[in-house]
């Protein structure tokens, strides 16, 4: 769909790096005027630079969207410049590894602010204008909001009550015609910048994961933008994904004994 998006204004938290920032490449080059977030002013000002450069319209605010005040100015200075909201992508997130025991109360309280409500405000900012121009709302969950999974325990949390929220949403705005969608990412390609929280609260680079195959960043932002263009509800990616959604339905219990044996070989 060359030009799906032509005209569209499309905002994506968690832009400047990663899966965001290559969904705004991807929509960009379909005609979108792409509005970019994140809490880096240096690396989302040089995001931006690089679309502008590449002849795209582009609007980068930076904020933190589990700030309720951020979420607004981020929407604000959307309309200012745009006049209008057509898509929002709600890709924000961090990860932490560690089990219920160790995890500092302060990276409990960060996962939940970012993941869950960091998807909440934006999204309740941009709603009177979603439903103005008849639009989406799109959540990033992940494969483990599928299933809790132990030793990402709180993260598995944090993207499972998206569930929750897309469903209830659904109803919600159905009269509305805006549509919703959630997408449950596997394993991707990380960038090299990417980093997550310890157990005690302090940021480290992102572990690598060489015992499974990673999904290319370009294939997994292009899937989630087939969601918004075909106005699809649910999606979940990656073979292993898929399974584990179905094994999780049919034979909880296998699941179960499958996740339990794997965690305490890692020990």
């Amino acid at each position: 769909m060359k030009d799906s998006f032509k005209n569209k204004v499309v905002i994506i938290t968690g832009s400047s790096m990663g899966i965001g920032n290559e969904m705004a490449w991807q929509i960009a080059k379909k005609g979108g005027r792409v509005v970019l977030n994140g809490r880096n002013p240096d690396r989302l000002e040089k995001a931006g630079k690089e679309l502008e450069e590449g002849g795209h319209e582009v609007l980068t605010v930076a904020g933190d969207v589990s700030k309720v005040t951020d979420c607004k100015k981020l929407v604000e200075e959307t309309i200012k410049e745009f006049g209008q909201i057509d898509v929002l992508i709600n890709n924000a997130g961090v990860s932490t590894e560690g089990t219920v025991e160790e995890l500092d109360g302060s990276v409990i309280k960060k996962i939940m602010e970012v993941n869950y409500l960091g998807s909440v405000y934006p999204t309740q900012s941009a709603l009177p204008y979603l439903k103005n121009s008849q639009g989406s709302v799109i959540f990033i969950s992940s494969v483990a909001g599928i299933r809790g999974i132990p030793n990402y325990s709180v993260y598995s949390s944090s993207k499972m009550a998206l569930t929750a929220l897309a469903e209830a949403l659904r109803i919600e705005l159905s009269k509305d015609q805006v549509h919703v969608g959630i997408a449950y990412v596997g394993f991707t390609e990380n960038d090299p910048q990417k980093t997550i929280y310890d157990a005690k609260g302090l940021i480290v680079p992102q572990p690598k994961r060489d015992f499974i195959k990673a999904e290319p960043v370009e294939k997994v932002a292009g899937r989630i933008i087939g969601i918004v263009e075909n106005k699809r509800f649910k999606e979940v990616f990656t073979p292993l994904g898929k399974l584990n959604s179905v094994l999780n339905k049919l034979t909880p219990g296998l699941v179960h004994r499958v996740l339990k044996r794997n965690f305490y070989k890692q020990q």
